[in-house]
Parts: structure tokens; sequence; C-alpha cells
């Protein structure tokens, strides 16, 4: 026991006293305090330590007057040096770069068959000045002292019985005056006294009278935002706890040196209270200073952005702006504009053209340290809908009805105003005056159709249009046409959707009539009815092969 702590203590000795000599990937060799000069034939303990502790397969070779001794761990022991002998120490390890290698310092051994014993005493545990309700601990380091030294601790030169060991541990009052006598069994004594005693140590006890401080990282602070306070406070002796407060109320559950919150209002004061039970202490309740809180109140941020030219849902080749309105983000935001999650310009606005089912959103953030209840903000994403220009449409008259040439979702017009809810593919004119139509696709509109002029004289309905069956629709082969127990007498003529005509039949005192439109491509037709007196019906048919 007394050979590891005496070993301990040299250890720490030697590596404080070469840690200022050390390089970086380098090796150091010692001996332990103390045997830096030994009798013939005792051993000795030599310790290799390397200047960084990460290095990875490290090895050792330690070498007596140049010649390699075998020996390849960070220890060597020897009892065959003899007076002038050179021991050092070769290192191979592996670092960042690599494999690489040091030669260690060299260590000359000292034997000499008369050499005085000496003892050194240090305390080891505790501190002196202390309180005297702490134990000390002091160990003793004897130089010379053989392999089986005598140890007998004395206060005020007094012995102690029972304390023979190298270390002693025990309550002392002020003015002890603590050493260690050792008696040597070395062979090495000659002609020296082979009974030493220590450096004398006075014990010294006094009261604590303990301090605490408190600092803050954040005054003034926002409204919610986090604060951290950090209390140091120096002799508070054993068993020192601390309490936390806020206007006067202790908050549970924080018990270290550290207090962390986001829950503070303006000129809240904070303050810790240290707590020592500790006899030694003079003071057992002691108050930091206090810190007076300035919290800010966050402005209320808001933005959004609005559409100031263009439209959506509208055409792949039209173009879009969009202009933010945002407030309360300090004087010099950053802001940027994003499509599909990717950044895609920090401008002012955002003037693009967009594909279809593009999402856009735009993020403001306050660059300055000023108190908001957002720092940044992204508005809520627009799903933009585009679509291909729709072709130009094709205006017909066909009978008495204007027909486009191509199905889909139209807007009619009259002398350039809206007709509302007319939207499908036919149209019967009921008043006189210009037609077109435009094609509205996912909202992108075509350019307007061409303009027909309609008289009213040209668009009278048959009275009895609406007795006539025509069937099937679609039709296939034959289509019928059936007026019941009527006879008709008229003209039947058939359009394709461009208004070019296909078919030609007399209709003369039938009530049953059947067409043949094996002949004609599948596609959508316009039937147009003409009585005698050239009013007219028109019905929308389609035919399939």
């Amino acid at each position: 026991m007394i050979r590891k702590l005496t070993l301990l203590f040299l250890l720490c000795f030697g590596l404080h006293g070469i840690g200022n000599a050390q390089t970086l990937d380098s090796v150091t060799i010692f001996l332990p305090f103390g045997t830096d000069t030994t009798c013939p034939s005792q051993q000795l303990t030599f310790t290799a330590v390397q200047s960084n502790d990460t290095f990875s397969t490290s090895t050792y070779r330690w070498f007596t007057d140049g010649t390699y001794t075998g020996v390849s761990q960070d220890t060597f022991y020897t009892t065959a040096l003899v007076d002038g002998d050179s021991v050092w120490c070769w290192m191979y390890y592996t670092n960042s770069a690599g494999l690489d290698s040091f030669r260690s310092n060299t260590i000359i051994v000292h034997r000499s068959d008369t050499i005085m014993p000496r003892v050194y005493m240090a305390l080891t545990v505790g501190s002196n000045p202390g309180c005297g309700s702490a134990p000390l601990t002091f160990t003793a380091f004897p130089v010379n002292g053989g392999n089986a030294p005598l140890y007998q601790w004395m206060i005020d030169r007094a012995p102690l019985s029972g304390e023979d060991s190298n270390t002693i541990t025990r309550h002392f009052v002020t003015g002890d005056t603590v050493s260690c006598q050792v008696v040597s069994n070395s062979p090495c004594l000659g002609g020296y006294n082979d009974t030493v005693i220590s450096n004398y140590i006075v014990i010294f006890h006094d009261s604590l009278n303990p301090s605490i401080s408190v600092i803050d990282s954040l005054n003034p602070i926002c409204a919610t935002e986090f604060d951290t306070f950090a209390a140091a406070y120096i002799n508070a002796g054993i068993g020192a706890s601390l309490s936390w407060y806020v206007d006067s109320t202790l908050i549970t559950g924080v018990l270290g040196p550290v207090y962390i919150t986001n829950t503070l209002h303006d000129h809240d004061v904070v303050y810790c209270v240290l707590n020592a039970p500790d006899p030694c202490v003079i003071n057992h309740t002691t108050v930091s200073n206090v810190i007076t809180m300035t919290v800010i109140p966050n402005a209320a941020s808001s933005a959004y952005v609005i559409m100031t030219h263009g439209a959506n849902p509208s055409c792949l080749d039209s173009p879009v702006t969009f202009t933010p309105y945002y407030a309360n983000f300090g004087t010099a935001p950053s802001y940027e504009w994003y499509i599909n999650g990717i950044p895609v310009s920090t401008d002012s606005v955002l003037d693009t053209f967009f594909s279809n089912n593009d999402i856009v959103s735009f993020k403001v953030k306050a660059t300055d340290d000023g108190c908001y209840a957002h720092d940044s903000i992204f508005t809520t994403p627009i799903l933009m809908i585009r679509d291909s220009t729709p072709p130009t449409p094709l205006l017909s008259l066909i009978g008495n009805q204007l027909v486009v040439n191509n199905g889909g979702n139209y807007q009619w017009y009259l002398d350039s105003n809206l007709i509302v809810g007319a939207i499908n593919q036919t149209f019967h004119p009921s008043s006189e005056g210009y037609y077109y139509v435009i094609k509205d696709s996912a909202g992108c509109p075509s350019i307007h159709s061409n303009v027909l002029y309609i008289s009213l004289l040209d668009v009278k309905n048959i009275a009895s249009a609406g007795a006539v069956k025509i069937y099937p629709n679609p039709a296939s082969g034959t289509l019928n046409l059936e007026w019941g127990t009527a006879v008709a007498n008229m003209k039947m003529d058939m359009y394709n959707i461009i208004g070019q005509a296909v078919l030609h039949e007399d209709i003369n005192g039938q009530s049953h009539h059947e067409t043949d439109l094996s002949r004609l491509p599948e596609g959508n037709y316009m039937v147009v009815l003409q009585d005698s007196n050239g009013n007219k019906a028109t019905f929308k048919i389609y035919h399939n092969q």
C-alpha cells in the first residue's frame, strides 16, 4: 500500500515536472521521486509517458548503454544497472500522419553504497488553512527508506498511538504541528542514522465567510426569450445548496448553479440564496446580488403576398407579379421567394412565368436585435394553376344554332358583352347583333373567335320542332327522325362541326324518316330541319362507327 501511494505521488510529481518539456508526438521517461540515487542492485522502475494518449498501436523498446533489453512495454523494471549506466526508450506509434517513432530523453543511473535517508510529508486530502470539521490526510514519502520502512506520525513531536502507516487521516486542531518519523531498513545507510524526521506542517483553522454572485447571459431580453443565470460561490464548506427566486417566489425544482427560463416579465427580480449548513460557515444563509430584468414586449409581426399583375388560374405564357407586404420585422429585414420550396429570388417583388402546380411562398426574416412575435415568417403557399393557351375557336351558324368547332367550356359574347350562363359548345341566339366566343381552359382563355352578325330573321325556330324525336344519339349507321302521328314536309341538312355540309335529304309527307350515316366519319354533327316557310331547328348528334 505504501509503495502504491508513493508511486502515485511520484508519478504525478514526475509528470508535472516534465510537462513543459514535452513536445507533440514524443515520449519522456522518468524515475519515481526519490530514486535518482539508489543502492546497488536495488530495483529501478522506469516509466515512459507519451505526449498524446490518442496514438494507436504504440510499442516501446528499452535500451541500456545503447543495447536493446528486449523489454517492449511502457514500464521497464531492472536490478542489473550500475552507476553511470544510461537508459532511454524508442516509441513506435501511428498518428494522423501514419507510422512514426521517437527517441526519449536519457537517464543516467546513480548508484551509491552510502545514501542519507530522508522523508518528505505533504497534505494530500483537505485544506490548510481550513475548517476544523473536515478531516485532513497527510502522506509521507521516504527517500532511501528501504523495502520496509517504519512509520510513526507525531503531533507536536509526540508520537500518535497506532498511526504507523505511510498516511494519516484525522481531525486536527488549530496549532497542531504534524510530522512523520521514518526508520529506514536500507542496506545503503553507511554511517548515516537510520531514523529521520520529515518536515513540519502547522495546522490552522478558521471560520468560512461564504459569498455568492449571480450573472445572466441576456438583459434586456425579448418576451418569451430564454435567459440563463449562473451562480458562483466560495467558502461554503460541505453540504452547500442553492435556491433560486424570482420576485421573492421560490423556483421549485431548480437546485443547481444554473437557472434557465423564458417566463420572465419586465421588472422581475432574480437572485439566488446559498444555504451552507457546515458548522465552519459564519452565515448559513447568504443572498446573492439581485438582477432586475428588462423584458421588451414582442411586436406583432405579419406577412402576406398579393398578386399585383396577372391571374391565377391562367395561361403558361402569362407572367404573374407577386408583391409582399409585411410588418414589424425591423428596419432591414431579409426576404426570399421560393418556388416549390427552392429559393429563387431575393428581389422585392417576384415577376415570372409559372408551370402548372407550382407552389409560391415568401419568407421574411428580421436581421436586427429587435423583439418580434416571429423572427421569420413563411407566407401561406399559393398553388399556381396554369394551362396551354387553347387554339382560337371557329364559330359557325348551322341552321339556327351558333356552333363552335371543338368541345370545351366557352364564354359567349354579344356586342362585346358577356352572356351570363352561356358556356356550352352551341348557342341559340335570341337577339340581333355581333356574336363571338372565347374558350376557357383552367382559367387560360383563348383569343376570341371570328365574329358573326346574326339577324333575327335567320334564326327563327320551327314551331313543331319540339315534336320530332331524333334517335339514337349517339348514332351508328342509321339515324331515325320520328314525328309520331304528324306528317312532316321539310328539308334536312347535316353539317360537320366546322359548318361544312355533308348530307342533304328531302322529307315529304313522312312521319318517320331514316338517314344512312355509314359513309360519314365519326364525330359531332349538326342536323338542321327547315320547313317550307324557311324556319329552322338545329339538333346536335354524335356519330360513331
